[in-house]
């Protein structure tokens, strides 16, 4: 019997702690970080995670939030236009950084989702010009489909409005 033993803390996590944790895995998508910002190691968020099927959950949606936070703004960086300067670095190497962080979110996704790595494409596997034509028209015909759906399931206003000058319909 060992005397004088300081009392071993609960090893779990408190709601403080967990709502601390999975507020900035949201705004972050890092665990270790979010650790950190709660008070926690990293070891003890993941044992809680896999103890607390409910902090699993949880843990799963803010993590989504996370990275499509982060997809949305490397977009958002991606569209800017360069300023010319030679402080903002080349446009190759702004277009490589690009590349990469969307490799290594198409990779994250599917481990978020639940599914198998999605394993980056290789330079060699780009489809040609006729590929990629017809692969565009697809999409654009299904966004348009949705698009005329999403319209008929509208209900039709009862009535319109007349402009000035237009001609009516039973003259």
């Amino acid at each position: 019997m060992a005397i004088n033993t300081p009392p071993v803390p609960d090893a779990r996590l408190n709601m403080k702690i967990r709502s601390l944790f999975l507020d900035h895995l949201a705004q972050t998508a890092n665990v270790a970080a979010s650790a950190r910002a709660a008070g926690v190691t990293s070891s003890a968020v993941y044992a809680e995670r896999r103890r607390t099927p409910a902090f699993r959950d949880a843990w799963a949606l803010a993590l989504a939030e996370g990275y499509a936070r982060l997809e949305t703004d490397l977009l958002a960086e991606a569209l800017q236009t360069p300023s010319g300067r030679t402080g903002d670095g080349t446009l190759k190497a702004r277009a490589q950084k690009h590349r990469l962080a969307i490799a290594l979110l198409s990779t994250h996704r599917a481990a978020v989702k639940g599914g198998a790595p999605v394993a980056p494409a290789s330079k060699t596997a780009h489809p040609d010009l006729a590929t990629l034509k017809a692969q565009l028209v697809l999409k654009l015909t299904h966004m348009r489909q949705r698009a005329q759906d999403n319209a008929a399931a509208r209900p039709a206003p009862e009535t319109e409005p007349e402009i000035e000058g237009a001609p009516h319909a039973d003259a």
